[in-house]
């Protein structure tokens, strides 16, 4: 398997997935982008206090984050918002990228699936979706996607910093 060493999180303010951002900044070079600017920085700096020696970076655009990145998560409000999709597309040839989804977002977005598929031509969609409703509870994630090594190494990502996760190939 290919040693990933640098995650693009566009979208990184969605504090719904602040557990995982953390666990992956412990581990992995981060560059970190948003719209909102503020939800950036206090990000930014909650992911330094807690991880004093990651390399962990803000950036200005959504573009430039996911062309310096091995692997790119959209999360939040990134997921619909088809100017950062458009931004990015061009950058994410032959690369994993990860639909970060929740509650609110899955149903919306879960029929975009196939227009991930198409926007994305030459990436490797990989679909995750919290199955946990009580914060408190271990995070468990069910992954969806057509490419087995885009889903073996996004499992094996996430229950290296100790999730769970349920794989689901989609033929």
């Amino acid at each position: 398997m290919q040693n990933f060493k640098t995650i693009a999180v566009i979208g990184a303010s969605d504090k719904r997935n602040f557990v995982v951002l953390n666990e992956l900044a412990a581990r992995y070079q981060m560059l970190l982008f948003d719209k909102n600017e503020k939800a950036l920085s206090d990000v930014h700096q909650a992911l330094l206090v807690q991880n004093r020696y990651g390399s962990i970076e803000k950036m200005a655009c959504p573009t430039n984050a996911s062309w310096e990145a091995d692997i790119i998560i959209l999360s939040g409000f990134c997921i619909n918002d088809s100017n950062i999709v458009h931004n990015i597309k061009n950058v994410a040839t032959a690369k994993i990228v990860i639909i970060m989804e929740n509650d609110d977002e899955f149903t919306k977005s879960i029929n975009h699936q196939v227009s991930f598929d198409l926007i994305f031509p030459h990436s490797k969609i990989v679909e995750v979706i919290n199955i946990n409703t009580d914060d408190k509870a271990e995070k468990e994630f069910l992954l969806e996607g057509h490419d087995s090594y885009a889903l073996d190494t996004v499992s094996s990502i996430l229950e290296g910093i100790g999730f769970n996760t349920y794989v689901s190939q989609i033929n």
